[in-house]
C-alpha cells in the first residue's frame, strides 16, 4: 500500500469543545462540551462529509455510577465506538493523583443518554476503545500505554481479566516512538485499530497514523499490521496548538476519516481510502502459527549469575513418556552461554525448571580464553550482537536417536573461532537428570565460521545425516557412526547471509532452524530469512525436502510463516524469531523459538492443515508453492 499524504483540513466549533467522534448510520457525529468555563453541558454536531458540522440542540446527558451528572471538566480523552445495540463511550477522569485516574466506560442506545457501566484504574493508559466480539458475545477493550493491551467483559460492568499485552512500538520503523489509540471499527476484514505515531520536531509536527487488524474470531490475534503510515502529514506547530493529540476516526462510505485535536481545540481532519488493500494482501497469506497466549514460556531470572540476561533459542526433545525436555541457551552477566533445562507435560507450562545449567562449555569447546578476547568479558548486547555473549555453548539443537540424545551447538570462542560441536547423553541419564554428557567433538572446519547445522532426527538411508547448508544449495553429510567419527566436515557454504530466491519474500537466507520433521510429504525444514524491504528482521519460512534425498527441495514457503510482531520478540534484540526446536503432539506442530534473543516462546499449527497448504495452493492463506 502506498503511504497516504493527502491534504488535511482544520475545523473549529466556536460553540463547543470537541470530545469524541463516531459514525452513526451515514453521518459523522461529534460529542461536544459547551464552550463555557466550567460547563458540563454536552451536545452533538452532525455531518454528512465529516468536515462540515451542524450543531444539535437536543441535550446530551452522562450519568455516573452514582446516577449524578458527570463533571466533564475533570475528564479527558473521550472515545466513542459503535456496537450492535448502541454505542460505548470511554474516557478518563482525573483523580487526586495520576495513579488514581480512572478509565470510565459508559453506554448509550442513541448517543443522547449515557450511563456509566464501570470504572477501572487508568494505570499507564491515556486512550481506550471498545468493540463488540460477536463470536464470543463479549466486549473487547483496547487501551494504550507502554503496550497496547486488551481485556474483555461480558456486560461492560465487570472487567475480571487482567489486561493482556498485544503489541507495542517497533524499533527502526515509523512507529518506533510512543503510540496512542485513535479508534477502532469492526469490519468484515477484522477488527481495525488505528493508532497515532506522531513525532514533534522544532516548529512542526509530523502526524502519522498506523493501523493493525485483529482476527474476528480471536480479537487478540494480529493478522495484519501496516508497515508504513496509513496517513502522514506535516503540521506547522505553535505553542498554542501543541500538543496535538489523537481524537478519533470515523468510517464514511468508502473513506476513513482521521481526527486529531490541537491544544486550542481545533480539529485536524484527514480522509484516506480504506486500508484493506494491504489487509486483503495479508488475507491471502495469514499467519498459520498461533502463538501461545502465555508466551514467553521461559524468561531470564533477575539476579541469576548464569541466566539473568537471556534465556532463548531452545532445543526440544520429547521422550517415550510424552515429556517434553527443553534445552535452552542461557546467558548471565558474565556473557557466557550455557545450557539450561526445563520440562513439561503439555508443551507449554515449563515451570519444572532446573536452577543450574545442565551443560557448561569447556575450554576449546566453547569456553573462550579471556586473555585473548577482543572485547569486554561480560554481557554486552551492543558489542556482541548475537545474544549479548562473548563465548560459550550457543543455540543448541537436539534429537533422540536409538537411545541417545544428540546435541549440536555453536562453540563460540570469539569471532575467530565459531565451530559446530556435537555431544550426546544416554536417554536414561537424560530423563533421570544425570548430566553425563560425552566429551564434545568439533565437527566443522576451524577455517570456517559455522552456525545452524542440524542432525536429522532419524537415520536417512541407514546413516546419520547432518545438514550444514541450505544456500546456495541444501547440503547433507552422511556418517556411519557418530561415536567413532573423528573427522571434520568441510562445508563450502560461504559465511554470512546468502542470496535467496528472486521475486520472493526470502531475499536473504540466514540459516536453518530446528531439526527437520518427517511428514507424509517429506522432511519439513524451517529456516530463517530476511525480507528485502525489511532486512532487520528474522522471519521464519518453511520448505519440504525429499524423504530419500533431502538435498532436493520439493516445496518452499511463499511467505514467512512467523514474523517478529509481538513485544517479547522485540524487547531484547529487536525483530527476532529464532526457531530451534519442534515436536509433533497429537495433530499439532509445536515450534519453539527464541524471541528477541531474550526469551523462549512457542507457537503451534495443525500439521495436516499446514501440509494441506502445500498441496492445495489455497490463495486465502499462507501457501507453499511447488518448485
Amino acid at each position: 500500500m502506498k503511504k497516504s499524504t493527502s491534504k488535511f483540513k482544520r475545523i473549529k466549533n466556536s460553540e463547543g469543545v470537541p470530545l469524541a467522534v463516531a459514525t452513526v448510520a451515514n453521518d459523522v457525529v461529534i460529542l461536544n462540551r459547551l464552550n463555557k468555563r466550567g460547563s458540563d453541558s454536552l451536545f452533538l454536531s452532525w455531518s454528512k462529509n465529516g468536515v462540515d458540522f451542524v450543531n444539535d440542540s437536543q441535550k446530551v446527558t452522562l450519568k455516573t455510577l452514582g446516577k449524578k451528572s458527570e463533571k466533564i471538566s475533570s475528564c479527558f480523552n473521550f472515545g466513542v465506538s459503535r456496537t450492535p445495540n448502541g454505542f460505548v463511550l470511554t474516557y478518563f477522569r482525573k483523580g487526586n493523583l495520576r495513579v488514581k485516574d480512572k478509565l470510565v466506560i459508559a453506554r448509550s442506545k442513541d448517543m443522547y443518554k449515557w450511563e456509566v457501566k464501570s470504572e477501572v484504574l487508568a494505570l499507564d493508559s491515556n486512550h481506550a476503545t471498545v468493540v463488540y466480539d460477536k463470536q464470543k458475545d463479549k466486549f473487547e477493550m483496547y487501551r494504550d500505554g507502554l503496550f497496547i493491551k486488551n481485556q474483555a467483559s461480558v456486560s461492560l460492568a465487570v472487567w475480571k481479566e487482567k489486561p493482556s499485552l498485544i503489541f507495542t512500538s517497533r524499533v527502526g520503523q515509523f512507529d518506533a516512538g510512543k503510540i496512542k489509540i485513535i479508534g477502532s471499527a469492526v469490519t468484515s476484514e477484522g477488527i481495525v485499530l488505528v493508532y497515532d505515531a506522531s513525532v514533534e520536531q522544532k516548529t512542526k509536527t509530523l502526524l502519522q497514523a498506523g493501523a493493525i487488524v485483529f482476527d474476528l474470531n480471536d480479537p487478540r490475534r494480529v493478522i495484519w499490521r501496516a508497515g508504513i503510515p496509513v496517513w502522514q502529514g506535516v503540521v506547522d506547530s505553535k505553542d498554542n496548538t501543541r500538543p496535538i493529540e489523537p481524537f478519533g476516526f470515523a468510517t464514511l462510505k468508502k473513506s476513513f476519516i482521521l481526527y486529531w485535536i490541537t491544544e486550542d481545540k481545533t480539529l485536524i481532519v484527514a480522509k484516506i481510502p480504506p486500508i484493506f488493500r494491504e489487509a486483503e494482501d495479508a488475507k491471502l497469506h495469514p499467519k498459520i502459527m498461533e502463538r501461545h497466549h502465555g508466551n514467553p514460556i521461559i524468561e531470564p531470572i533477575h539476579g541469576s549469575p548464569w541466566e539473568g540476561e537471556g534465556t532463548f533459542n531452545p532445543a526440544v526433545v520429547e521422550d517415550d513418556e510424552g515429556i517434553i525436555h527443553l534445552l535452552y541457551r542461557a546467558v548471565g552477566n558474565d556473557g557466557i552461554s550455557r545450557i539450561g533445562y526445563a520440562r513439561s507435560l503439555d508443551g507449554k507450562d515449563f515451570s519444572n525448571r532446573y536452577p543450574y545449567p545442565v551443560f557448561e562449555p569447556a575450554r576449546g569447546y566453547g569456553m573462550p580464553d579471556g586473555r585473548v578476547a577482543m572485547g569486554p568479558l561480560s554481557y554486552n548486547p551492543y558489542i556482541y550482537t548475537s545474544g549479548g555473549g562473548w563465548g560459550g555453548a550457543e543455540d543448541p539443537r537436539a534429537v533422540l536417536i536409538e537411545g541417545r540424545v544428540y546435541m549440536m551447538y555453536t562453540a563460540f570462542e570469539g569471532w575467530n573461532s565459531m565451530r559446530i560441536a556435537l555431544t550426546s547423553i544416554s536417554v536414561e541419564d537424560f530423563k533421570a537428570g544425570k548430566w553425563k554428557w560425552k566429551k564434545p567433538k568439533l565437527i566443522s572446519s576451524p577455517k570456517n565460521r559455522s552456525k545452524n547445522w542440524l542432525l536429522f532426527p532419524e537415520k536417512v538411508n541407514g546413516k546419520f545425516a547432518i545438514l550444514h547448508s541450505i544456500s546456495p544449495k541444501v547440503l547433507v553429510e552422511y556418517i556411519d557412526d557418530l561415536d567413532s567419527f573423528d573427522d571434520v566436515i568441510h562445508s563450502p557454504r560461504p559465511e554470512g547471509p546468502q542470496p535467496g530466491r528472486k521475486n520472493a519474500w526470502d531475499h536473504l537466507l540466514k540459516g536453518s532452524g530446528p531439526p527437520p520433521v518427517r511428514t507424509e510429504l517429506g522432511w519439513l525444514l524451517l529456516y530463517h530469512a530476511l525480507e528485502k524491504s525489511d532486512t532487520g528482521k528474522y522471519r521464519l519460512g518453511a520448505m519440504i525436502l525429499d524423504e530419500k534425498d533431502p538435498t532436493k527441495v520439493l516445496y518452499r514457503s511463499a511467505h514467512p510463516i512467523l514474523s517478529p510482531d509481538m513485544h517479547y520478540e522485540n524487547d531484547g534484540k529487536p525483530g527476532v524469531v529464532y526457531a530451534s526446536g519442534t515436536v509433533v503432539r497429537g495433530d499439532d506442530l509445536y515450534v519453539y523459538y527464541g524471541g528477541g534473543d531474550k526469551v523462549v516462546c512457542v507457537a503451534t499449527t495443525p500439521l495436516k492443515k499446514f501440509l494441506k497448504y502445500l498441496t492445495t495452493g489455497n490463495a486465502k492463506s499462507y501457501q507453499l508453492k511447488k518448485i
